[in-house]
């Protein structure tokens, strides 16, 4: 088997238990990204922006997965 089978195999095996068993790190991640890398292709503090995005994505998937309620948060977050 050659290294670029073998690779592909893992990232595929990785993909599939992340979205088992993160669902919401995953999309919420990958949607982030997706985000601040259209930011970063406007110009805008190019790393900076970009982790900003990939940790809130992260966070809020985080708290989807632990089934934990999005709306009430996002309301305290932004009142304060």
């Amino acid at each position: 088997m050659s290294f670029k089978e073998q690779f592909g195999q893992t990232v595929t095996r990785f993909f599939s238990w992340s979205w088992n068993e993160h669902p919401g790190k995953l999309v919420g991640t990958s949607s982030g990204f997706v985000f601040g890398l259209f930011l970063v292709i406007l110009g805008f503090w190019r790393a900076l922006v970009l982790s900003l995005f990939i940790v809130a994505g992260f966070l809020l998937g985080k708290r989807y997965d632990e089934h934990r309620d999005l709306t009430a948060w996002l309301n305290r977050f932004f009142q304060k």
